[in-house]
């Protein structure tokens, strides 16, 4: 024999307990705060042209500040242990472990320029030269950063002479740069035009192409890969 207020009462309460559906605990499934991050890292994130922009003038000054810091630690290293011989193997801080790091990173280019040359192949081109006149000239004096297609973006950032280090390659022959170094840096570029410099004098210009599809890789991928700069 069935007793309807029992059957009542078990119907009322299975039902309560369906609607109330927020009152039940769910046994969290495990792993899933590293499977939230990680679909949060997929996430297709859309980018603004100013974002990217602002991007790869980060980019851009992340791998001068690298190269810079590189080129000045391999030189001293060298001056003081070998003089101007040992040191001029590594004056190329684009040619430098980070820096190519950097470049992979960012889909990025990194090259330096001036209009006195040590290496005639260093030559800038294009909108290149036109930003090195512009330092020349004393119109631009600070890092740029500009579109040139819609593929590629130019980040330029001048070079000073910033220490006596610098003019012991880069001084008045017979004073600050030796005449036996001055030989045997003509040795390796005959048509070195590199010298006279003083402290404080523009001695050149980095310039990066960037890809904005780099940038815009390195911006929508999370998380991002540390570079390690040693300092």
């Amino acid at each position: 024999m069935f007793h309807l207020p029992r059957i009542l009462y078990a119907i009322t309460f299975a039902a309560a307990f369906i609607v109330s559906g927020c009152e039940v605990k769910v046994k969290p499934v495990e792993g899933g705060k590293e499977i939230a991050k990680e679909l949060e890292r997929r996430k297709v994130k859309r980018v603004t042209g100013a974002q990217i922009l602002a991007a790869a003038r980060t980019a851009g000054d992340s791998i001068v500040a690298a190269g810079q810091y590189q080129l000045d630690l391999d030189l001293q290293q060298h001056l003081d242990s070998g003089g101007v011989a040992a040191a001029m193997a590594y004056c190329l801080p684009e040619q430098s472990d980070i820096v190519q790091a950097m470049e992979q990173k960012y889909g990025g280019t990194a090259r330096r320029t001036s209009l006195k040359l040590r290496n005639p192949a260093n030559k800038a081109e294009g909108a290149a030269a036109v930003a090195l006149q512009q330092y020349a000239r004393g119109s631009q004096q600070e890092p740029t950063i500009q579109e040139l297609n819609q593929q590629e973006l130019l980040y330029t950032a001048p070079i000073y002479i910033r220490s006596e280090s610098c003019l012991r390659c880069h001084g008045t022959p017979g004073k600050e740069l030796s005449e036996a170094d001055h030989e045997l840096i003509r040795q390796k570029y005959p048509a070195d035009e590199a010298i006279g410099y003083a402290p404080g004098e523009l001695r050149g210009m980095w310039h990066i192409r960037f890809t904005k599809q780099g940038i815009v890789t390195d911006m929508t991928t999370q998380p991002k890969k540390k570079i390690k700069m040693g300092f």
